[in-house]
């Protein structure tokens, strides 16, 4: 059994954002696919909120948005966005998530996104089965509607603090993430891999001690698999 623990952001890392991450998309479905739709205005503020998540801006007010936004909204809408998001995920990223289970390596999905929404895709792209726990924060549902959400993991400090609640070590730890979301988490584990799937990346983290990547496969090479 490999005592190494892989950690895994969820939005930009195992899924490529194409444009949106599945929070973006959740809510882009709720302006746009769901009826009765919310009023002109309030569609009209979502998307500046939309615009503004992608730029890494407005971080906490686009959360409370996102909460207050889907509220009401059908709990089996998950299992539709789930199955969309699935299909960003490639074939070879499948493939390597898929080895290293079958190579025993202890693996956790940490995102301070929606962990429905997580679960439900990797589910749906034949992963789920691969990961010890699927952690971030989760919907409330009442009657079979979306009323409110638990913040287990709501700020990127506390990915490591839920870690450490578990007792994984930095020694033990490597962890894939692909922004400002991750910084703590890469900066505590021992292996810091930065997911830069456009190029993009490097110049800004340059001056970290991570390891950059451009597609989950090139794991099995950092840890010596091939």
């Amino acid at each position: 059994m490999k005592t190494t623990t892989i950690i895994w952001d969820f939005d930009g890392t195992l899924l490529p954002l194409s444009p949106y991450d599945s929070e973006q998309t959740m809510l882009l479905h709720k302006l746009d696919e769901i009826t009765p739709r919310p009023s002109l205005p309030v569609r009209a503020v979502a998307r500046l909120m939309i615009a503004a998540d992608r730029r890494q801006m407005l971080r906490k007010t686009f959360k409370r948005f996102y909460i207050r936004l889907m509220r009401g909204t059908p709990a089996a809408v998950m299992d539709q966005i789930g199955r969309r998001l699935s299909d960003r995920i490639p074939n070879q990223d499948r493939q390597t998530i898929m080895r290293l289970r079958a190579l025993n390596y202890r693996m956790v999905v940490l995102s301070c996104g929606t962990a429905d929404l997580s679960e439900r895709t990797l589910a749906c792209a034949g992963l789920g089965g691969c990961f010890e726990s699927i952690a971030g924060n989760r919907f409330k549902v009442s009657r079979g509607l979306i009323n409110g959400m638990t913040l287990h993991v709501p700020n990127p400090e506390d990915k490591v603090k839920w870690l450490k609640r578990r007792g994984v070590s930095a020694a033990e730890a490597v962890a894939v993430g692909d922004g400002y979301t991750d910084i703590p988490l890469l900066d505590w584990a021992k292996i810091a891999v930065l997911m830069d799937r456009t190029g993009q990346k490097k110049t800004k983290y340059q001056h970290k001690n991570y390891r950059f990547i451009s597609s989950t496969s090139e794991i099995l090479d950092m840890l010596g698999i091939g």
